[in-house]
């Protein structure tokens, strides 16, 4: 009898196995392609990544960052010396600022005690301002870190400010214009917003920094 008629005559159970080994061939060798392609993949990625490292460890690179690392204390160093000195001028304005809020108390006290007192807390006013400035520099210099929460605050003063000082104006200077007393009350409520949102601000800030 010829193969061909014995193939044939052959059990189906057989053919059948026959044909499922050949498929697994198939997938095991397509699985290896697979597998040969993602590693030729990996390696090229891999010398992608030596060649920039290489790039990276050049010697005139070298050379820089040596040469930065050199230049860094030097302008930390300039920094600090900077801040010191504006910090040495905000402490002396403070002290002349407040030393001239003490010596116009009489002169105020003459005119009447509520244009005195408005004066005064005014004057000290900006002497908090001049102090919030300073320990703003002097936590820079202890931390080397910045925050926006003291200018908030320097906002918020300065508003304070000069609420009281358009206050005072309307108090003192009861003959005013219809004009006059209309911009004083629009800069009033437009202060008395800024404080608001200053005080929202730091609100939100010391959520963060708790949540932190």
């Amino acid at each position: 009898m010829p193969e061909s008629e014995s193939r044939d005559s052959a059990p189906p159970t057989e053919r059948d196995n026959g044909d499922g080994r050949a498929t697994a061939a198939r997938r095991g060798s397509g699985a290896g392609e697979g597998e040969e392609r993602a590693q030729s993949r990996r390696g090229q990625s891999a010398s992608i990544a030596e060649a920039v490292a290489g790039e990276e460890e050049t010697p005139g690179t070298r050379e820089q960052r040596r040469a930065i690392q050199r230049l860094e204390p030097l302008f930390d160093g300039a920094m600090l010396l900077i801040y010191g000195v504006v910090g040495l001028l905000l402490l002396g304005v403070a002290v002349v600022a407040l030393g001239y809020a003490l010596a116009t108390v009489p002169k105020n006290l003459s005119v009447g005690v509520p244009s005195a007192i408005s004066a005064l807390l005014s004057e000290l006013l900006l002497v908090l301002i001049v102090v919030e400035l300073l320990r703003t520099i002097l936590n820079y210099i202890i931390t080397h870190t910045a925050s926006v929460r003291p200018f908030l605050t320097v906002a918020a003063i300065s508003s304070v400010r000069r609420i009281l000082s358009i206050g005072a104006d309307l108090s003192l200077n009861e003959q005013k214009s219809r004009e006059d007393f209309t911009r004083a009350m629009v800069e009033l409520v437009a202060e008395g917003f800024v404080i608001l949102v200053v005080a929202v601000s730091l609100y939100l800030f010391s959520r963060r920094e708790g949540h932190g």
